[in-house]
């Protein structure tokens, strides 16, 4: 049975969220949607092309002005393959510039994705949920981030400040955070996630330090990559019960 996908979500009055899919088959992760005067910058790209395009159709019906640019909250595929569909800068940081240089540079062709799934099994999930999502691809193609940073980074899309900064983590080396101080709500991505499941050895955990460390009272709300977003109180508790999951 395949489960709905809800539809897009205000979280404050400049931020909407279109939300994760509930289907961890689908690996389709949740797209921020940060409204300025002079722009609409997204939080992430999507999983395919196909996603991104009803993200830009809805923005465009919703009478939010054009989208000026993609933040991508680290560079694996259902965060950063839809890209491509839109024709925006990105920016991220440098290590997901060197990490998605690496990822152009593979062949994309469904035969290419099998034949990797024969030859290491753990990637089936992961390469069967890009089968499933991108329906084109002659025309796909893996963007590179256009502007990049170390440390941190700041743009205002118009009565907006919205800072960046690379926190780095298990799950991948390049994470960043995404904070808007304005509405005090911050986009972790996947910072604090295990490793990806072909990477993932039997004892991996969330990392709950690293969470702990990026709450702050200047935050109320805080929203992740896969799952609803969450205040800081119920994220206090989670980082601070060592024995839940």
């Amino acid at each position: 049975m395949t489960v709905a996908v809800p539809g897009p979500v205000q979280l404050t009055k400049r931020v909407w969220l279109w939300p994760s899919d509930p289907d961890s088959l689908r690996v389709q992760s949740a797209v921020g949607v940060i409204v300025g005067d002079q722009g609409t910058i997204l939080v992430d790209a999507g999983n395919s092309p196909e996603h991104a395009s009803r993200i830009q159709e809805w923005v465009h019906a919703s009478g939010f002005p054009p989208i000026h640019a993609i933040v991508l909250t680290h560079h694996h595929w259902d965060h950063a393959f839809g890209a491509c569909a839109l024709d925006v800068p990105v920016i991220a940081h440098a290590g997901c510039r060197i990490a998605l240089q690496a990822e152009a540079a593979k062949s994309w062709l469904p035969s290419a994705l099998r034949e990797e799934i024969r030859h290491s099994p753990r990637l089936g999930p992961s390469h069967r949920a890009k089968l499933r999502a991108i329906r084109d691809w002659k025309t796909f193609r893996v963007i590179l981030p256009h502007t990049v940073f170390e440390t941190t980074y700041t743009l205002d899309p118009g009565g907006c400040s919205i800072e960046l900064e690379h926190v780095g983590g298990q799950h991948a080396a390049d994470s960043i955070v995404v904070r808007i101080p304005g509405d005090r709500l911050m986009f972790l991505g996947d910072c604090f996630y295990p490793p990806p499941y072909h990477l993932r050895k039997p004892d991996a955990a969330p990392d709950r330090s690293m969470l702990a460390l990026l709450l702050s009272p200047a935050y109320d709300l805080y929203v992740e990559g896969h799952g609803a977003p969450r205040s800081r109180r119920s994220l206090q508790q989670w980082a601070e019960d060592r024995g839940g999951t």
